[in-house]
């Protein structure tokens, strides 16, 4: 399968639901309001979305443009789907774990793991970014956002 089209046709889509979430208004029903409005943390990622989804699609069809030779990353090899059901699994797993032992237990756990299906096998920055990542978005999303993500409860 030819990653330049798939990564074409996923822009494509990113932007057009990005352009969607900055021109309609009417998307947030209630929730937080607060001075920058309700809509504004939703507005900032869809623009920083809508940026990167550019730059992926415009490279894509710059390369195909071009003629150029699929390298051995931009093949996408559909024999077997172990990885994808491995993936899967581990969401899965997640989801279901997340409301007992909280966000800041379980999500090192995950981030390691795919982490690890993706190959990296140099543990020590592995193991600080699966730390230090999900401490900073909880206490980021506590603290500025005033979004109380899930905390231990086995008692």
């Amino acid at each position: 399968m030819n990653r330049r089209k798939v990564d074409v046709v996923l822009s494509a889509v990113l932007i057009i639901t990005s352009l969607i979430i900055l021109t309609k208004d009417n998307l947030v029903e209630g929730g937080m309001e607060s001075e920058l409005g309700s809509m504004f943390i939703p507005r900032v990622i869809a623009v920083c979305i809508l940026f990167l989804a550019g730059t992926i699609g415009v490279q894509s069809m710059l390369k195909m443009h071009k003629g150029e030779k699929l390298g051995l990353a931009e093949h996408i090899d559909t024999t077997g789907f172990l990885g994808v059901g491995l993936y899967f699994a581990i969401f899965i797993l997640y989801w279901l774990v997340v409301p007992h032992v909280g966000f800041i237990v379980a999500t090192p756990f995950t981030i390691f793991a795919i982490a690890y299906l993706l190959g990296g096998r140099n543990w020590l920055p592995i193991g600080a970014i699966s730390i230090v990542t999900p401490i900073l978005v909880y206490y980021g999303c506590s603290l500025y956002l005033r979004v109380f993500l899930p905390t231990w409860s086995l008692s």
